[in-house]
Parts: C-alpha cells; sequence; structure tokens
C-alpha cells in the first residue's frame, strides 16, 4: 500500500511540538493519540506538558499538522482526559503498537509496528491502516507489508485478527 501525501505514519506525528495559534506558545509536545475502533477515527490527542505532566485535546481543537509541529486553537484547549468521557472510552494509538496480527486460522502474521493516519482534515483524522515490524531485508529497502482497516476482521483484547486472504498477502 503506497502512502498517499495526504497520510502520514504516526512515528511521524509523535514527538511533534504542540503550539497554540493565539499566542504561538509550545504548548508541549504530541504523546498519544485517542482512537475510537468502532469508527476509526481519532476524537483527540494527548500532549506531554512537561516532564511528568500531560493533558488532552479534542480533536475540534486541531488546526493543522505539518513536519515540524501539530497546531490547536487556545490553551484552553488542553484538557484532563478524566474531564471528557470520549476520550475516557477510547483506545490509545500506543495500545495497538506491538499488537500482534493473527490470521483467523490461527498463523501469526507479525507484529503492528506503525499505524497510517489520514490528516487531510485535522478535525477529521482517520486510521486506514496499520504497517507491521519488519525483518532486515524489510528496514533495509524501507518498505515494510501494510494492511488497511477493511482488511481488519476483528480487534481483540491482545490481537488484531484478519482474514487468511490477506494473512498470506502479507507473509509474501
Amino acid at each position: 500500500m503506497q502512502t498517499p501525501p495526504s497520510t502520514k505514519k504516526w512515528s511521524e506525528i509523535k514527538g511533534l511540538a504542540a503550539v497554540t495559534m493565539d499566542l504561538g506558545k509550545k504548548m508541549g509536545s504530541i504523546e498519544d493519540f485517542y482512537l475510537d475502533i468502532q469508527t476509526h477515527t481519532v476524537p483527540g490527542f494527548e500532549v506531554k506538558t512537561g516532564l511528568i505532566g500531560h493533558r488532552s485535546m479534542l480533536i475540534d481543537a486541531v488546526k493543522g499538522i505539518g513536519d515540524d509541529a501539530l497546531t490547536f486553537t487556545n490553551e484552553d484547549a488542553l484538557i484532563k482526559e478524566s474531564d471528557e468521557p470520549v476520550l475516557k472510552g477510547s483506545f490509545k494509538g500506543r495500545d495497538l503498537l506491538g499488537y500482534r496480527v493473527l490470521s483467523e486460522g490461527g498463523t501469526v502474521v507479525g507484529t503492528v509496528g506503525n499505524i497510517l493516519l489520514a490528516v487531510n482534515l485535522p478535525q477529521s483524522i482517520q486510521v486506514i491502516g496499520y504497517e507491521l515490524t519488519g525483518g532486515l531485508r524489510e528496514r533495509f529497502g524501507k518498505r515494510y507489508p501494510t494492511f488497511t482497516i477493511q482488511q481488519i476482521a476483528r480487534y481483540g483484547q491482545d490481537v488484531l485478527v484478519v482474514p487468511d486472504a490477506v494473512a498470506v498477502e502479507l507473509m509474501k
């Protein structure tokens, strides 16, 4: 799966500066994202605000995601996760990294190494696929097997399950 220009890998977003548009002030760095696994949408981000401090931000506050920063409306957009029910009930992106990908027939295909996000509309970010970690050959070629969300049979508690036909393609 080719990565379109409006797509970013999670590894390209994690660690970006979180900058307010009203003051032009860096408030922290992007630490994680929340995921609604039913709709594959991102309802918000977790921002590391200090050595051990974290705040959350709802997606509607995001103005843009560039190569160097994620910009958002203002400092008031940073909230406690516990204050927003939609965030409390969501998966965190980091929970999916390292998940095993399992075929319906019971064969481990690989491990999720990265997450592909459609970012063309900053207030409507969606997970569109997953990238597996690779062996030496993949690392040298910088080409990792990927699959789309449409190819997922189900999200399990510990694994992502894909149909056997998808597993065969991923293992080629």
